[in-house]
């Protein structure tokens, strides 16, 4: 049983969406067709955030959206379902609590894809001191296989990192993924690298510049042999007359052998905001 090298590679690879205020493709469809992304940066306020719309993928395809996320004093929680072009149909919910006075809080979340399978994520979050916080958990993959997660996060000066280790219980074999994310003036700088239990690692150096409309993403990723491929994104988002958001993402990737690849995708929604009754702040808990 192998560990969820899936799981490894989303934690090395989808960092986008904290510059975003919408992140596309949040959650991919399986074998049934592409996925609906939804909004994953909705605004941090005490109250709903309801956003419902179209997306349009180069490879993923296209389909429907909706989207509802709720902050409270000490929790967040939200849905997504979504509808492919195919039909088919997938879900995601999460549940996430914070405890400012003891310094604790809970992680859950589900998701289940449009060929029918299913994943899952649980875990407690502990403040270790000032700027810092542990995380332990299990992640069960789309084949059942359970991953036991660790991660510790540090933020100070500008600076957060992630170490994050994923471990089969069944083998005791481990991999890590360790992330360092700096931020200045309106940038990010985000560099990964991701050690797999046969001790070979990829890096990955992506740089996030802000834009009047959006933001811009260029970076490079390099394999276990040395070799080096780059990529880069281009976001940008437009309000029409209706006052409908229309998030589009352009780009490519480009291998060492210097084949490139065109990526891209279009999200069109309307989101409506609930406040809540009161305005009291929520403390949300450490984040990656």
């Amino acid at each position: 049983m192998k560990l969820s090298h899936s799981l490894i590679l989303s934690s090395l690879f989808c960092v986008g969406a904290m510059f975003a205020a919408t992140s596309a493709q949040a959650f991919p469809g399986g074998a049934g067709g592409g996925g609906g992304g939804g909004g994953a940066g909705d605004d941090r306020r005490d109250g709903t955030v309801d956003r419902s719309g179209t997306y349009q993928s180069l490879h993923r395809g296209s389909g429907t959206f909706n989207r509802s996320v709720t902050h409270s004093p000490g929790s967040t929680t939200g849905s997504t379902t979504w509808t492919n072009s195919k039909g088919g149909t997938g879900t995601h919910t999460f549940d996430n609590t914070w405890n400012k006075s003891t310094g604790t809080g809970t992680h859950d979340s589900s998701t289940t894809y449009a060929n029918g399978k299913t994943s899952s994520s649980q875990g407690d979050w502990t403040k270790t001191g000032t700027g810092t916080a542990s995380y332990t958990g299990t992640h069960t993959g789309v084949n059942g296989q359970t991953t036991d997660v660790s991660k510790s996060v540090t933020n100070a000066n500008g600076t957060k990192t992630v170490d994050s280790t994923y471990t089969n219980p069944t083998t005791g074999k481990s991999s890590t993924v360790d992330k360092t994310i700096t931020s200045a003036n309106g940038s990010k700088q985000v560099d990964t690298t991701a050690t797999g239990p046969n001790g070979k690692t990829v890096t990955s150096d992506q740089d996030y510049t802000k834009t009047s409309n959006g933001w811009i993403q260029t970076g490079t990723v390099t394999g276990p042999n040395g070799k080096t491929s780059t990529d880069n994104r281009d976001v940008t988002y437009t309000k029409d007359a209706n006052g409908d958001t229309t998030r589009t993402m352009t780009g490519s990737i480009t291998g060492p052998n210097g084949n490139t690849k065109v990526i891209g995708n279009t999200e069109t929604y309307d989101k409506t905001v609930t406040p809540a009754s009161s305005t009291s702040s929520t403390t949300p808990p450490p984040n990656d």
